[in-house]
C-alpha cells in the first residue's frame, strides 16, 4: 500500500506533537478529574483568539432556534441555521496556518457546539442519551466528543447534524476551508484548480485533511476548556465525505480518536469519480446517446429479478450483486421476456448497459476500477447532464478547467468530455484521448492527495476501532472499491498461518477455515458491513421501491461506542429497512429488519420463519468464496468474485500489470481475466 502520504502527514503530526498541539490519547484517570475550573461560554473567545485562530465567536443558543449572525469580520461558512433541541454554546473559529500573502490562503472555519456546563446552567450527574443512558461528568456533558463529517465537497457546519449535542457529545464540524463565498459558492469543487497545468493543493488538502484534523484537534482544546476536563473518549461520525474524512483521520492523525464511523467511505475519490464518467462515455460512444431513464429502470429491475434468488431467498434483494451476471441483452426489443416498447432496448443500448455493468477497462481488457452493479439505480450515470462532480475531476485528473463544460443532452451534449473515448477501439468522432489516459492521469496527478488507501498501523497500535456499513447497490462510491481496501488490509494484518499477503487472501483448499481465519486481524479493531439492497448513505433503491436493511437510529454508531468502552466487537447490526418504499418507513406492513454482519460474512436465512424478521436470519456464509451465477461477461467463470475485481496497478492503468497483491487477491486461485464481451 503505498505510504508516501502517510509518512507526509505523520511527520507533520510528530512536528506539531513536539510542539504540544496535539495531546496523546485521553488519559482516562486523567479525564476523570478536573484540570482546571470551566469557563463560560462568553469567555471562551478570549481565550482561543490568536495564533493560527484568527476568528473566535461564542454564544449561548437557546434550545430549537437557530445561531445568531456572526460578526462583521467573519469570512468563512456561517454555522447551520439547523435547530438544536436542547440549548447550547455554540463556537465558531477560523483556522489559518498560511502567512497572509499565501496566493491560496488557508481558512478553515471550525464549528464546535457544547452541552451547556455547571456556570451556564448545565446539570452535573444528569442522565442523557437514551442510548446509553450517560452520567454527565460536568454540566449537560457526557465526556465524549463526536466529530461529524460532510459530503460532497464541502464539510459540514451543523455541530447536531448526527445528533450529538442533543445526546450530550460536544459536537463538532467544519467547512473543509471552503467558507469563503468567492471560493467555492456552490459546492462544485471547481476550484481545485487554479489554471491549466496548476491543481490548488491547499484547497484540495484542506477538505481532505487539513480541515478535518483541525476539527478534531480544537474541538478537543475547546471542551477542555469550558469544561475544565480533557474528554473521556474522542468519537467520528460521518458518511460519503464523512467516511472519507473519517478513514484520512485514522490513517493520519492517529492518538486522537478512539473510534471512528466511516460510513459509505467516498476514500478513492479520484478513481471513483473519474469512474462516474463511464457510463456517460458508454452511452455517448456505443449507442449515441443518453439511454432513456425509463429503459434504464427496466433492465436494473429485470437484473434484481433475474439474480433475486441467488442466495436461496426471494425477497427483492440480491444479497451478493457480484454474483449476478445477468445480461443487458435479455431485455432486447422482441427477445423473450423482454419488456414491451418504450421500456424494451436496442441492441446498441444493451451493448452499453453490459459496459457499464463491466465498469472500466482499458484496451487490453484489464480493470481499471469498479462498476456501478447490476440492481444499481443507473440514476448517477444516466442523466441528460453527467453527475455533477464527475467532469469536474475530470478536470482535476488532467488539470484543465475546460472540462467543467459538462453539456447537456441533446443540445450541448457531449461536453468538453466528449474528446474522451471509451478505449482506442469504441470511441465517437474527434475524440483526442481514452479514459485509461485520463484515469492514469489522475492517478498521478492527484489522487494521492485525494484517495485516503493508506495503511492503519498506528490507528490499530493505539487501541482505535472503526466500523465502516455499505450499501451493496451503492451508484456513487462504487462499493468494490470499500471492499477492496478491506481485502488488502485484512491481508496485511493476517496473523498465524495468514501472515503471508497472498496467502492470507487464498480462497483455494481451505474449505476447513471459517472467514476469520483470512480477516481476523483486522476484524480485531476494524470491521466492514455490507448492507444488501442498500444504496449511497442508506439510501433506498429508487427504480426498485425498495429499501434493504440499513442501521437506523445510530445503530451503527452505538456500536462503536459499545466496541470501544466495552470492549464488544460487534458480531451483527441490525438494519431496517422496507421492501415497498423507497424510505425507511417505521411501522409500515412491509418493514424488514436484518442483521449485517462483519464482511465477509453475510446474513443466512434459517429456512425457516418471516423472511422480513432479523430472527430467522443468522450471520454464516463467505462472501469472499462466492462465484458468478452463470457465465460472467469478462473473464472465464467459476473464479470467486474477487478473480474479477483485480485492478490495473495504480498509476499504470493505461498498460500496467494486474495488481493481485494490490487487491489482496492471491493470483493462484484465479484461471485468469479478460477483456469484456458484449
Amino acid at each position: 500500500m503505498p505510504a508516501i502520504k502517510a509518512v507526509a502527514h505523520l511527520s507533520w503530526i510528530a512536528a506539531l506533537a513536539i510542539a504540544g498541539c496535539i495531546a496523546a490519547l485521553p488519559n482516562r484517570a486523567a479525564a476523570e478529574r478536573p484540570s482546571s475550573l470551566p469557563t463560560t461560554c462568553a469567555q471562551l473567545p478570549a481565550k482561543l483568539l490568536g495564533g493560527n485562530i484568527k476568528y473566535a465567536n461564542a454564544q449561548i443558543v437557546p434550545a430549537n432556534t437557530a445561531p445568531a449572525p456572526q460578526f462583521n469580520n467573519f469570512a468563512g461558512t456561517p454555522p447551520s441555521s439547523a435547530k438544536v433541541p436542547v440549548t447550547y454554546c455554540l463556537v465558531v473559529l477560523s483556522y489559518s496556518g498560511t502567512p497572509a500573502n499565501d496566493p491560496t490562503p488557508q481558512n478553515i472555519t471550525i464549528y464546535v457546539g457544547l452541552p451547556l456546563n455547571s456556570l451556564d446552567g448545565g446539570t452535573t450527574g444528569s442522565t442523557v442519551d437514551p442510548s446509553f443512558n450517560f452520567t454527565t461528568v460536568e454540566g449537560n456533558w457526557n465526556g465524549r466528543t463526536e466529530g461529524e463529517g460532510g459530503g460532497g465537497c464541502t464539510g459540514n457546519a451543523n455541530v447536531n447534524s448526527a445528533g450529538a449535542v442533543a445526546n450530550g457529545f460536544v459536537g463538532s464540524g467544519t467547512d473543509g476551508g471552503h467558507g469563503n463565498p468567492a471560493d467555492d459558492p456552490h459546492n462544485t469543487c471547481q476550484q481545485g484548480v487554479l489554471s491549466v497545468g496548476h491543481l490548488n493543493r491547499q484547497y484540495i488538502a484542506d477538505w481532505v485533511y487539513n480541515g478535518p484534523q483541525q476539527e478534531i484537534i480544537w474541538s478537543k482544546k475547546v471542551a477542555k476548556l469550558y469544561y475544565g476536563k480533557v474528554p473521556l473518549y474522542n468519537y467520528w461520525n460521518g458518511c460519503s465525505t464523512g467516511g472519507h474524512q473519517g478513514y484520512a483521520l485514522a490513517q493520519t492523525l492517529p492518538g486522537e480518536l478512539d473510534g471512528i464511523l466511516a460510513n459509505a467511505p467516498a476514500m478513492y475519490w479520484t478513481r471513483f469519480q473519474t469512474a462516474q464518467m463511464w457510463g456517460q462515455i458508454a452511452m455517448y460512444d456505443i449507442a449515441q446517446e443518453v439511454i432513456p431513464a425509463a429503459k434504464l429502470a427496466a433492465v436494473q429491475n429485470a437484473a434484481i429479478a433475474a439474480c433475486d434468488k441467488n442466495d436461496g431467498v426471494q425477497d427483492g434483494i440480491i444479497d451478493d450483486p457480484r454474483t449476478c451476471t445477468f445480461n443487458a441483452k435479455a431485455n432486447i426489443c422482441g427477445q423473450a421476456g423482454a419488456p414491451a416498447a418504450p421500456a424494451c432496448l436496442t441492441p446498441t443500448e444493451a451493448d452499453a448497459v453490459n459496459v457499464m455493468w463491466d465498469g472500466p477497462r482499458n484496451d487490453s481488457g484489464k480493470r481499471i476500477w469498479f462498476p456501478i452493479d447490476r440492481g444499481t439505480d443507473f440514476q448517477f450515470w444516466d442523466g441528460n447532464v453527467p453527475f455533477g462532480l464527475a467532469p469536474v475531476q475530470f478536470g482535476w485528473d488532467l488539470e484543465n478547467p475546460a472540462y467543467y463544460n459538462a453539456g447537456a443532452f441533446p443540445g450541448s451534449y457531449p461536453g468538453f468530455w466528449g474528446n474522451v473515448a471509451l478505449n482506442s477501439t469504441v470511441s465517437a468522432p474527434g475524440t483526442v484521448t481514452t479514459y485509461a489516459a485520463v484515469a492514469q492521469a489522475g492517478s498521478n496527478n492527484v489522487a494521492d492527495l485525494t484517495d485516503t488507501f493508506d495503511d492503519l498501523d498506528a490507528f490499530r497500535d493505539g487501541g482505535a476501532k472503526m466500523i465502516t456499513v455499505v450499501g451493496a447497490n451503492d451508484g456513487l462510491i462504487m462499493p468494490r472499491g470499500v471492499i477492496n481496501y478491506y481485502r488488502v488490509v485484512a491481508a496485511r494484518y493476517a496473523e498465524g498461518s495468514d501472515h503471508d499477503p497472498l496467502i492470507a487472501a487464498g480462497f483455494a483448499d481451505r474449505s476447513a477455515h471459517q472467514p476469520s481465519d483470512r480477516f481476523r486481524g483486522v476484524q480485531k479493531f476494524y470491521r466492514l458491513f455490507h448492507a444488501p439492497g442498500v444504496s449511497h448513505c442508506g439510501l433506498g433503491i429508487l427504480n426498485h421501491g425498495s429499501l434493504g436493511p440499513w442501521p437506523q437510529s445510530g445503530a451503527d454508531f452505538n456500536a462503536v461506542i459499545n466496541w470501544v468502552e466495552h470492549g464488544v466487537a460487534p458480531s451483527e447490526v441490525i438494519g431496517s429497512g422496507n421492501t415497498a418504499a423507497p424510505a425507511f418507513i417505521p411501522g409500515a406492513a412491509t418493514t424488514l429488519t436484518r442483521p449485517l454482519c462483519p464482511y465477509p460474512q453475510t446474513a443466512v436465512y434459517n429456512g425457516s420463519g418471516n423472511i422480513n424478521n432479523a430472527a430467522s436470519w443468522r450471520c454464516g456464509g463467505d462472501l469472499e468464496r462466492n462465484t458468478p451465477v452463470g457465465t460472467p461477461l469478462s473473464g472465464p467463470p467459476g473464479q470467486p468474485v474477487a478473480c474479477y475485481d483485480v485492478l490495473a496497478k495504480f498509476k499504470h492503468e493505461v498498460n500496467g500489470p494486474l495488481d493481485y497483491q494490490g487487491s489482496g487477491v492471491n493470483p493462484a486461485i484465479c484461471r485468469g481475466d479478460g477483456p469484456p464481451q458484449r
